[in-house]
């Protein structure tokens, strides 16, 4: 599905994608002076309560201050995820400011000063509904309004109006109570009138609430028109609200130990109502302690010739020689060309994890033309994947595979689909707000059962296709992920062909070290070789940039040809055949030379149009040319 950018009821106008934590909802005013930013309506409301107009036009600032932080942490994590700590930060504040903002407009709404004399202007307005519009009378002159929408399970929702008419977001199967009162202090409110909207999984309205279900672990929820972005809410007791973006219609959150978890979720629409909460009670399953690793044989540090008798791979994995391969930096049709005059053999590339088949055959087949094979990484950032994505991953080997049906009667030579790597950086903290033990523990564990129900679906249709799985520690610098994922799957070590790790920097042996010696202490067959699927240096000839994983921030062309020739030959020497492939980050540089200080700009092995970074580029061909 498409994502969509509709129209405020009434008023054309561009909407933003929210991105949302707001914890209540302000409706838009129905008539032709609303905002697209529904809680923008309040600022202009003249005259009525002082402090209540205050409050709303600061509840407005918090909410467009979220909306900004919200789009710019969005930017950031597409760019360069790994330096978005500080964005979160600043999206969780603004989450924070918006609840205080929300929950002080409340408190002034509900409250009426009987103090002074009654006027006119204080009568309570005649409340009716027609369809699911609501209109009253107007008070005397008074030209703006206090509306109160009551959801059950949900607290009151208030909202300023200009005018006297409103439609709010339906609730389907639900029935929804209103009310409203001139924003004069001392007024009285209308007779409560309610609208039962109909339980229908089907519309094409934008801002109405999905319709939620929970099945075990796993939330379900109906396609709200054409939108296929979501935004997830976790309530818990005592906790901060915790939100998460969610493409598709189901999502199974991580397990929280011993709570009792509430759920609810909305279209990334401005404007839009939350669906009624449904619950998950979690059984106690508390995170096992970090094990103290048993002692592991590791090479020694010095280094070493490679052992001249490999161990045979797993089920699925290539064979035990080294295989250097790129990762590109866009799925642009010229690309494969590109790849192919540095003389990569396989590159890797993200896919949505819940993608069919048919998705991923066009960059397939443009890569197959010219003898480059593809190891898809199926993606699912910022949240975790559903079993039935995880079992999604059938339909790709089933297709790509060795035999598998996409091959049949092409005429170009068969490049099959051998691993797919299961999540890109999922145990980093960057990618979640909960980063305590308890949180990183359910994340692992629930990650190691999607590997468990995404290895038995692939074995069922093609068994020349293995998993790759993520046994970095990424930044936590425990063994929490590691002995967690063995805590949930005692056996996963036969249900991957490789391990991957993204051991940026200098300092790549510590990370490389740390999966080896925590699968090892879980039990993990010591033959499992690791996949380097992300690896590079950042360079703009000598330009410097804004970091760079601690090596040189002002790397000329020349210092990084040396410097990933003797990292790459150190990393061999010292894990032998155990290593059995490293991906270079990336193809190209994503920006023009000279034009960002951003490091993630420059780790191209050409310059971002395509041409040479001159001894750099030669030591990055003569290395893909040694290892296909």
């Amino acid at each position: 599905m498409k994502e969509i950018r509709p129209q405020v009821r009434r008023r054309s106008s561009k909407l933003i994608v929210l991105v949302s934590l707001m914890s209540c909802l302000v409706l838009p005013a129905a008539d032709a002076s609303t905002s697209a930013h529904p809680g923008r309506a309040a600022s202009r409301v003249s005259g009525g309560s002082p402090a209540l107009s205050v409050a709303a036009r600061a509840r407005a600032r918090a909410d467009h201050t979220l909306v900004s932080r919200a789009i710019q942490l969005r930017s950031c994590l597409r760019k360069h995820p790994r330096r978005c700590t500080a964005a979160q930060r600043a999206v969780q504040r603004s989450g924070s400011r918006l609840a205080r903002a929300e929950r002080h407009l409340a408190k002034l709404a509900r409250h009426r000063s009987h103090g002074g004399r009654q006027s006119n202007a204080t009568k309570a307005p005649r409340l009716v509904v027609s369809g699911q519009s609501l209109t009253w009378s107007r008070v005397g002159s008074v030209k703006s309004y206090v509306f109160v929408r009551s959801v059950p399970g949900q607290g009151d929702q208030f909202s300023l109006v200009s005018g006297t008419s409103v439609t709010p977001p339906p609730v389907p199967g639900v029935r929804v109570s209103y009310s409203v009162r001139t924003n004069v202090n001392g007024s009285a409110w209308a007779e409560p009138q309610s609208i039962a909207y109909p339980a229908t999984t089907s519309t094409t309205d934008a801002q109405a609430a999905p319709v939620l279900t929970v099945s075990g672990h796993t939330l379900t929820w109906t396609a709200v028109g054409e939108v296929s972005t979501y935004v997830l809410v976790q309530k818990r007791p005592g906790k901060d609200d915790q939100y998460t973006v969610v493409s598709g219609t189901s999502f199974t959150p991580p397990s929280v130990s011993g709570a009792t978890v509430s759920y609810s979720v909305r279209t990334a629409v401005d404007g839009s109502a939350w669906a009624p909460e449904v619950s998950i009670a979690y059984t106690t399953a508390a995170p096992i302690p970090p094990k103290q690793p048993a002692p592991v044989p590791l090479p020694p540090k010095a280094p070493v010739s490679p052992p001249t008798t490999p161990p045979p791979p797993a089920s699925g994995a290539e064979s035990g020689s080294f295989e250097m391969g790129l990762v590109p930096e866009s799925m642009g049709s010229s690309e494969p060309g590109i790849i192919q005059h540095l003389g990569a053999h396989s590159v890797r590339m993200e896919f949505p994890i819940g993608a069919p088949a048919s998705d991923l055959a066009p960059t397939v087949e443009e890569y197959a033309k010219v003898g480059i094979r593809l190891v898809p990484l199926a993606g699912f950032a910022e949240t975790l994947p559903s079993s039935s994505e995880a079992r999604n991953l059938a339909q790709w080997a089933a297709e790509f595979g060795r035999g598998g049906t996409f091959w049949r009667g092409k005429p170009f030579s068969e490049t099959p689909i051998t691993s797919i790597e299961f999540g890109n950086e999922t145990s980093f903290t960057y990618q979640f707000s909960d980063n305590s033990t308890e949180a990183v523990a359910g994340r692992a564990q629930t990650y190691a059962l999607r590997i468990k129900e995404a290895h038995e679906a692939i074995g069922a249709v093609n068994a020349n296709v293995g998993l790759l799985a993520q046994a970095d520690d990424g930044d936590t610098g425990s063994s929490t992920w590691v002995d967690n994922m063995f805590h949930a799957v005692p056996n996963l070590g036969q249900m991957v062909i490789g391990w991957t790790v993204h051991p940026y920097g200098p300092d790549w042996q510590t990370r490389i070290d740390a999966l080896l010696s925590q699968t090892q202490a879980n039990g993990a067959p010591a033959s499992i070789p690791v996949y380097i699927t992300e690896w590079g240096l950042a360079t703009d000839n000598g330009r410097c940039l804004s970091d760079n994983y601690g090596w040189n921030q002002c790397m000329t062309y020349q210092e990084a040809a040396a410097t990933l020739g003797s990292a790459v030959g150190a990393m061999r020497a010292r894990y032998g055949s155990r290593l059995h492939a490293l991906y270079l980050y990336q193809a190209q540089d994503q920006s023009a030379s000279g034009t960002s200080t951003d490091r993630e700009q420059y780790f191209g092995s050409l310059q971002n149009d395509g041409s040479s970074k001159g001894p750099f580029t030669t030591e990055v061909e003569s290395l893909l040319k040694a290892n296909p």
